[in-house]
């Protein structure tokens, strides 16, 4: 019905528009016509009535006869359209009027009439023989002429008006029959079709345009019927097929949560971090490795950028971001390796070996996909490696330069001793020598220090009080130095197996490095405490029950760049002279330590000190202490069978026995000292004593040695010689089967002491 009614309502509309804009054109015109003829007309009667008033009234006037102009006045008021007449009679601008009015005008004055757009005033001169006689003023009224014209336009519009009713009714008729009532019966039809009637018949019987769109709407109902059929069959079948998909669906999405979990368990249980990334570098998934690794939880990565694993330095200034500089190399070859440094949560930094491999999409990089591992702790053991391989060359080298300076330094030192014996108390020669002696003796020092180091000086270890040790180290360096000391001991702290002599040398190696550091005065904190150690806490350590010992100093501290060189040989950043290191004091305390399974760390601001922490094996058995042994002054006579590879040693050696009434045979190897000593033993001249340096024999070992002289001679006294003050033999030369040990470089007091108790026992 909304469609009848507003067609309807259209048509009503429009066609009342455009017969009411015909009508009020067609008045306009008639309007305009009637009034247009009405003027004209009006001007004829004005012209004709001041014509007549020009051919009568001149002679009138002239007489002056006022009945006569009067009834000339009447006859112009005769006239419909007039309302008002005047004559204006006189000479010389003096006038007297004569006038007439019709009834309904009697109260107006020519004045009003003059100053009112409703009335039309016309004059005309009265003339006689050229002279002026008066003025003749007629006055029309405009109403007259409306009135008549509004008759007219109401007689128009009366018939208009009958004439649109006429059409309207005509046009209703037709259209209700021929267009309205088709309409209807087509929207009731296409309602019930649209409600799923679609076999609804459209009963419109006609040949016009409404007749044609009823067969369409027919023929367009049959098809939607048929196509209909056929998707109510397709929907049967789609919806079998749905219901089969969503079965399959759901049995995939049951897959994919398994999978999902299956993938994140392999992650989480993945010995390396992983990361998945997008192509702009945002952060999707990570696996719990990862999150231990940076100290990040997964929820503060994904969404993030891998920035955030740089730091703030890898977007300073105008570079590329980190993980831009990646995309090059994966876009090519698809998989990128490299080792990187990691910024962790907590600031630190963290070094990692990056395996990333693309994941691509339609020809372009998707995102990818990174391992990290950690491998700070190999590299630092790497490092630690390489430091103890460096130091392991060059300790094999200081070694080798100190068996050949022990050698020079034997001859010089024994020669001074022999040269002291000659001079005797001479007291400006023996001056020089014993000056002589004191500088030979440190050099001897100075070889002792690099044995130490080439050997790693192999402690003789008791159960001692670590606290008591440092605190006389200490005492000693700091005496008279404006640097105090603190110190932190706790009650219950364990007892250590060391080398107190080493470990001591170790103490004031470093408090005199931190004495230097602070020449202006300070304050030195030492603080002890028991450590309980898992295996990798602290690298290079083993686990177990550990001392620490942290000495803190507030001096010059130690430039980042020279850090991890202060244990290396020789590397000193004190100038070189007399009264300074020669680089070896650090060396030497990381060899000590670690010969006593420890552990030396530092740590270094520039500017405001330097702690180095020291972990030592605790023991809870005393070893027991190294015996002392002195020696006494003896006399002798024999021939000592002496093994040295150095010339200048035999020569001094030699030299060195004769005062003693002793003789000395000498050979260069292990060798021809056992071929010798078998013919002298098989001769009946048994030597007194052999003299062996146990590390010459490039044959024997020092107990291969003595076991071959033994299976010649069981009596047979071997006194082992070594230039290792560390040398194992110091402790168990006796239970190895030696009479005696002497150290090189020795002087003639300390080979006649060794003789004399040799030459005591075999008295004995």
């Amino acid at each position: 019905m909304r469609l009848r009614k507003s067609l309807r309502r259209e048509f009503i509309l429009t066609l009342i528009g455009v017969v009411t804009l015909i009508l009020v054109v067609f008045s306009g015109i008639v309007i305009g016509i009637n009034y247009t003829k009405k003027e004209a007309e009006l001007q004829q009667q004005l012209r004709r009535t001041l014509n007549l008033a020009e051919t009568l009234l001149p002679d009138v006037v002239w007489r002056g006869n006022q009945q006569s102009i009067n009834n000339i006045l009447r006859a112009i008021l005769a006239n419909d359209a007039v309302i008002y007449a005047r004559i204006l009679v006189g000479e010389g601008g003096e006038y007297f009027a004569i006038s007439q009015t019709k009834q309904m005008y009697q109260k107006k004055t020519f004045a009003e009439f003059q100053n009112s757009p409703d009335f039309l005033i016309s004059s005309a001169d009265i003339l006689r023989d050229g002279i002026l006689l008066g003025k003749l003023h007629v006055v029309i009224s405009r109403s007259e002429i409306y009135g008549e014209i509004f008759s007219s336009v109401f007689i128009v519009i009366s018939l208009a008006v009958l004439l649109v009713v006429a059409i309207l009714f005509t046009s209703m008729l037709i259209l209700r029959h021929a267009v309205f009532r088709p309409l209807a019966k087509l929207e009731r039809s296409a309602n019930l079709i649209a409600a799923g009637n679609l076999d609804t018949t459209i009963d419109i019987d006609s040949s016009d345009e409404i007749g044609s769109l009823a067969s369409a709407f027919a023929l367009m109902a049959r098809h939607l019927e048929e196509s209909f059929e056929n998707l109510e069959h397709k929907v049967i079948e789609r919806t079998v097929d749905l219901s089969q998909a969503k079965i399959n669906a759901e049995e995939t999405s049951r897959h994919l949560v398994v999978a999902g979990a299956e993938l994140q368990a392999l992650l989480d249980n993945s010995p390396v971090g992983i990361l998945f990334v997008d192509h702009q570098g945002m952060i999707k998934r990570v696996n719990s490795e990862l999150e231990k690794i940076t100290g990040y939880r997964s929820r503060e990565l994904i969404g993030k950028t891998v920035e955030i694993l740089y730091g703030k330095k890898s977007n300073e200034g105008n570079e590329v971001s980190a993980s831009a500089k990646n995309f090059p190399s994966l876009t090519k070859n698809g998989l990128c390796e490299k080792r990187v440094s990691l910024i962790k949560k907590d600031g630190s930094e963290v070094i990692c070996w990056l395996r990333g491999r693309a994941i691509p999409v339609s020809n372009d990089l998707e995102g990818v996909i990174w391992s990290v591992e950690d491998i700070t702790s190999r590299i630092y053991m790497e490092e630690e490696l390489l430091k103890a391989k460096k130091q392991e060359s060059i300790g094999v080298l200081a070694g080798g330069i100190a068996h050949d300076f022990n050698n020079i330094l034997f001859a010089v030192i024994g020669n001074l001793s022999l040269a002291e014996r000659i001079v005797g108390e001479n007291g400006a020669a023996r001056e020089y020598i014993l000056a002589a002696q004191n500088a030979s003796m440190k050099a001897k020092e100075l070889t002792a220090k690099l044995l130490t180091f080439a050997s790693g000086g192999n402690p003789v270890k008791a159960t001692a009080s670590l606290p008591v040790l440092v605190q006389d180290a200490v005492e000693f360096v700091l005496s008279g130095s404006n640097v105090k000391c603190i110190f932190q001991t706790p009650d219950d702290l364990w007892t250590v197996s060391m080398d107190k002599e080493q470990i001591s040398q170790v103490i004031q190696n470093l408090v005199r490095n931190a004495d230097q550091s602070m020449p202006e005065g300070g304050t030195i904190m030492i603080s002890f405490a028991n450590r309980e150690l898992e295996d990798d806490e602290v690298v290079g350590l083993a686990s177990g029950r550990y001392v620490c010992v942290r000495l803190e100093d507030k001096g010059r501290g130690i430039e980042g760049k020279i850090l991890d060189r202060v244990f290396d040989p020789y590397f000193s950043t004190q100038e070189k002279g007399s009264n300074k290191g020669s680089g070896l004091g650090l060396a030497i305390v990381h060899s000590i330590v670690s010969k006593h399974d420890g552990k030396i760390t530092v740590d270094s601001i520039p500017g405001k000190g330097t702690t180095f922490t020291l972990y030592l094996p605790a023991r809870s058995v005393d070893s027991g202490e190294v015996v002392v042994r002195s020696a006494i002054v003896p006399s002798g006579k024999g021939v000592v069978l002496v093994l040295d590879g150095d010339r200048a040693t035999q020569q001094v050696v030699g030299e060195m026995f004769l005062p003693m009434g002793y003789r000395a045979e000498m050979v260069s190897s292990g060798e021809e000292a056992v071929q010798n000593y078998r013919s002298s033993f098989e001769a009946g001249n048994r030597f007194c004593a052999v003299i062996a340096d146990v590390h010459i024999s490039a044959e024997f070992d020092g107990g291969e040695f003595l076991a071959t002289l033994k299976g010649i001679d069981p009596l047979v006294s071997v006194i082992a010689s070594t230039d290792d003050p560390d040398d194992p033999l110091f402790e168990n030369y006796r239970e190895c089967g030696f009479q005696a040990l002497i150290l090189k470089p020795y002087k003639l007091l300390e080979l006649n002491r060794v003789m004399s108790s040799l030459h005591k026992k075999t008295m004995q």
